[in-house]
């Protein structure tokens, strides 16, 4: 850990611009995105099923035979991102699902120099 309880989750250029990365810190999943002008850390589950929001965009996310397009992804214009499963859409900013109303964990997440550091 860090000071001001901030944990080091990667480096700048570890995350491509539009993607994001899973983390666990003390045992909490978090997805780190890249917007292009930021970096934002929120609970890489689902609150709808559980799904890894880091796995969002990716090819093949659940089987060889599910899914074999790209599913879900990151909108930086919005500032939100797409489940992977069923495409529910979480403010990146605030964790919340309009349609829903629910919302899910958002961290602290700032740039030191190269290094990529979230609060929790």
């Amino acid at each position: 850990m860090t000071d001001d309880n901030f944990t080091k989750v990667a480096e700048v250029g570890d995350i491509p611009e539009g993607e994001g990365e899973g983390y666990e810190i003390d045992g909490i999943e978090i997805a780190v995105f890249n917007t292009g002008d930021d970096y934002y850390a929120i609970s890489n589950r689902c609150s709808h099923q559980r799904a890894p929001l880091c796995k969002a965009g990716d090819e093949k996310i659940n089987a060889e035979d599910t899914w074999t397009g790209e599913r879900g992804g990151l909108n930086a214009e919005a500032c939100t991102v797409s489940c992977p499963w069923h495409l529910w859409e979480w403010d990146l900013e605030t964790g919340e699902h309009e349609a829903s109303g629910q919302r899910i964990g958002t961290f602290d997440c700032t740039v030191d120099g190269e290094d990529i550091l979230v609060r929790i």
